[in-house]
This record gives structure tokens, C-alpha cells and sequence, in this order.
């Protein structure tokens, strides 16, 4: 298919990832941005954090979410710091076209790099509802972090979080992992990307045959295909320690 074909929401739907973020804590209710209601701590008493280090910080992507989920939505979603810990690419590709984020633990002593990240704090049915939007069991396993160095802007520091990581590994360029250029880090060690380059340099590596455009589109419409090149990625993906 000739480029010029091809959807242009599609391919900025891909390339846009992870999307905007705003420079401050917010509340994210009903769709929409709104600023933080009074009496934070007794809202989140009863709720889970959950680490957000991708899309899932951002309110273009909560809306998709929870674009037409019966219920009503108000997740307060606060700006944190997280120590030991870089945002790097994970070796799959989304429904969508985009190669999606994971947390991986940095290289060297835990204080030496801190990754700017969000902590959504969730009731049980918002959790079940993310739950459901992030591939469980295929791409992301959902784990409990503990002993970890996190400070939460306004409400000083825990040691306990959710979050999903890929159940693919982190992917791997030139033998390391690739952190996303959208997400400050300080002490950062990994090369980073935004998300056209790191797409662009996955399709030199597998289709080098097509363009950008027709590699965005052919992983987006052809689910065999998508899941086949996810496979490929996923076999040198760095795991873990």
C-alpha cells in the first residue's frame, strides 16, 4: 500500500506515544484534566497506587481508557520520583502501532538514577478496568514493588506501589535497553529515543523493505503479523535481574 493511503491518525497515534503529560499533579475526572480536589489523603486512604511510567500518565491515553466505562472516573494522578529504576521501550508492539513503555532496573547503586514517573491512585473497579486494558498475562503482569525509593509530590515519600511490567523484556538495541527521551531521568546511562526514532530503527532492523508509514501499518492492521514481529523482538528482550 502506497504510503500516501494510509490513515495519518494511525501513524500519529503510534508515534505519538507516550503523549502529553502535564507538568503537575491532576485529576483526571470524566475525560478531563481538572486540578486536585482539597482533602487529597482521605480520598487516596482507600485506593491503590499504581506506578505509571508511560501513556497510562497521560490524560489522552486515560480517556481512550475509559472512553465509555459506565461508571464515574476521578483518579487523582500525582507527578513522583522514583529511584533505582529507568522508563526503557518493552519488546512488543501495541494494537496500535507503538512500542509502549516499561520500567527496568537501573545499572549501578539505586540513588544514582531517579526516572520521573506518575502514580495513579486507583479504586478496586478503576484497577480492574486497567487490569483489562494492558494485555495481562500476554504482555504485562501486574506486581506489587516493594522497598522502593518513591517520592510523591505533596505527599512525601512510600515504599510500596503497583505496577505493570512487560512480560517481553525490555527491547534491546546493540545489546542494552533503550529508555524513552520523553521521560526525565536523572542519571541516566541508557541511550534514549523518542518514539519515531526507536520505531524507525526496529524497521531498519525488520522490514527494511518498507517505509515508516507501511511498517506502522501493516503492524497496526495485520494481528499475525504484529504478533510475529512482536516474537522476533521479544527474543533477545533484556529481562529482569
Amino acid at each position: 500500500m502506497a504510503s500516501s493511503l494510509i490513515d495519518p491518525a494511525v501513524l500519529a497515534l503510534a508515534s505519538g506515544y507516550p503523549y502529553a503529560f502535564p507538568a503537575c499533579s491532576y485529576l483526571f475526572r470524566d475525560g478531563e484534566q481538572r486540578p486536585l480536589p482539597a482533602g487529597l489523603p482521605a480520598i487516596l486512604a482507600d485506593r491503590v497506587p499504581m506506578i505509571a511510567c508511560g501513556s497510562n500518565r497521560s490524560p489522552e491515553q486515560l480517556a481512550r481508557k475509559f472512553k465509555d466505562w459506565p461508571h464515574p472516573v476521578a483518579i487523582p494522578v500525582l507527578c513522583g520520583r522514583l529511584a533505582g529504576f529507568d522508563v526503557v521501550y518493552s519488546a512488543h508492539f501495541t494494537r496500535y502501532g507503538a512500542l509502549p513503555a516499561t520500567l527496568h532496573p537501573a545499572p549501578g547503586r539505586a540513588s544514582e538514577t531517579v526516572v520521573e514517573i506518575a502514580v495513579q491512585w486507583l479504586t478496586r473497579a478503576e484497577l480492574d478496568r486497567m487490569d483489562a486494558t494492558e494485555g495481562i498475562g500476554v504482555n504485562y503482569d501486574r506486581h506489587r514493588l516493594d522497598g522502593i525509593a518513591l517520592e510523591i509530590e505533596g505527599l512525601g515519600r512510600i515504599a510500596s506501589a503497583e505496577a505493570y511490567l512487560s512480560r517481553r523484556g525490555a527491547l534491546a538495541i546493540d545489546g542494552h535497553p533503550v529508555a524513552l527521551a520523553a521521560i526525565p531521568c536523572a542519571g541516566r546511562t541508557w541511550p534514549a529515543l523518542d518514539q519515531p526514532g526507536v520505531l524507525e530503527s526496529v524497521r531498519a532492523r525488520l522490514a527494511p523493505e518498507r517505509d515508516l508509514a507501511g511498517f506502522i501499518h501493516a503492524i497496526v492492521t495485520d494481528p499475525d503479523h504484529r504478533a510475529e514481529q512482536t516474537s522476533v523482538l521479544a527474543r533477545d528482550a533484556l529481562r529482569r535481574a
